[in-house]
């Protein structure tokens, strides 16, 4: 069993209030709905209605890349799920469970997160099972002697009562198979008392992006924060000076009468127009830390609508965005066939095999160019080729390919070509 004094020491010791912080600016980004506070990222603005006005006008121009950036990420990694059996009444109860839209989720989580978890369940008062997806902050409890032994879950969720901020947290003991629970806390980490429920038989299942040495989940988005926060900065820079530098200013002298200019009317006194200077080195500097931004999170070459890199470091670029979501779409479908299993075993049915392929679309272009490549040097057959690109056409069936390749065999045979060189009769 868990101790639950040596847990809340870890938690101390880990500063879990500043982690769960952090979780939540991670999805703050990843939603898009990040604001930063006046002068994080910049000089505040000064206390006059002016600035403090020209300050939300840029604000409201200046949005986080996150729901962008997540959705290419999830997109790329769940292409299609898929599962195994002949039993129809397990088929129809995984599609009551929504499998694929389970997956996206669980991607969603495991990219922001570093951690994708659920668990299969059925309700009190209900026979079918079904899975429940684990959210909030979610940190693992390793063996003291093991740090790759995970032993436990804690969970914690915070909301808002009449009271102020109170926090939900589950202790998932994985050894003892048990989940104890305790609400209304005023702190996460207040767990001295007895849980306000204890559950059996739930078992959560779980896949970690990465994890740090201390055992703690880590992931793409932890990572890319700080360089989000620097291309923040960049572009609040430059809409607070876009409205500076967007017409030329009027400066007049001491002894100017502003009141008496109008059109076709000569200026008495000093008066003359100041030129704006060029945002030329701030926008590259913009696009600088886009192209470093994408280069950190593995994303296709040009996809923040910065300069796409050409030739070879497009290819590359492009390759470690496919290994990522390859190597995400295996993670999720180790974790949602364990999932799968226990519904099925809740349920009286033999475990099945899911599994998640990858969106194809992505590699679609690439594939075939390396193909045609490939067949044009002569390193490949005909019918290699043609089988290898067979699945970017869905309605090209088996039978089709098969007649297609006898056709072409036809067209030129070593006898037709010897005729055409004058060698046969």
């Amino acid at each position: 069993m868990i101790d639950l004094r040596e847990l809340c020491a870890r938690l101390l010791q880990h500063a879990v209030i500043t982690r769960i912080a952090e979780h939540e600016e991670a999805w703050e980004w990843a939603q898009g709905v990040y604001e930063p506070p006046a002068g994080a990222f910049t000089p505040p603005p000064s206390s006059s209605p002016e600035s403090l006005a020209a300050w939300e006008r840029a604000k409201k121009r200046v949005r986080a890349y996150g729901p962008r950036i997540i959705s290419t990420l999830v997109n790329a990694a769940v292409g299609d799920v898929n599962w195994g059996g002949e039993s129809d009444k397990l088929d129809e109860l995984l599609d009551l469970a929504g499998l694929e839209r389970l997956a996206r989720d669980l991607a969603r989580d495991y990219y922001v997160s570093g951690v994708a978890a659920a668990y299969a369940y059925v309700s009190e008062g209900e026979e079918r099972p079904t899975i429940g997806r684990l959210g909030g902050y979610i940190e693992p409890y390793v063996h003291p002697m093991d740090a790759d032994r995970v032993t436990g879950l804690y969970q914690a969720k915070s909301y808002l009562s009449q009271d102020g901020r109170r926090w939900w947290v589950r202790v998932w003991d994985l050894e003892d198979n048990e989940v104890r629970e305790w609400r209304e806390l005023m702190d996460p980490t207040e767990l001295g008392r007895p849980p306000d429920a204890v559950l059996s038989g739930l078992t959560p299942r779980f896949a970690f992006y990465d994890r740090l040495p201390d055992g703690l989940p880590t992931s793409p988005f932890y990572w890319a924060i700080p360089m989000m926060r620097d291309l923040m900065a960049s572009e609040l820079f430059l809409a607070r000076i876009e409205e500076y530098a967007a017409y030329p200013l009027p400066v007049f002298g001491g002894q100017t009468e502003p009141q008496e200019i109008a059109p076709g009317l000569p200026v008495q006194g000093e008066f003359a127009w100041a030129q704006p200077g060029s945002l030329a080195e701030l926008r590259a500097q913009r696009e600088v830390k886009l192209e470093r931004l994408r280069d950190g999170l593995a994303l296709p070459g040009g996809f923040l609508g910065n300069d796409s890199p050409s030739g070879e470091a497009l290819r590359e670029a492009n390759q470690r965005f496919f290994q990522q979501a390859t190597a995400t779409a295996k993670a999720l479908s180790g974790l949602l066939t364990d999932l799968a299993a226990d519904l099925a075993r809740l349920a009286g049915f033999e475990p099945v095999p899911v599994v998640v392929l990858p969106n194809r679309d992505y590699i679609r272009e690439q594939t075939m160019d390396a193909v045609m490549r490939l067949y044009q040097a002569g390193v490949i057959p005909l019918e290699v080729a043609a089988r290898e690109i067979q699945p970017f056409f869905g309605t090209w069936s088996d039978e089709e390919l098969n007649a297609w390749l006898e056709e072409q065999k036809r067209v030129v045979t070593p006898e037709a070509a010897l005729r055409l060189l004058g060698g046969g009769a």
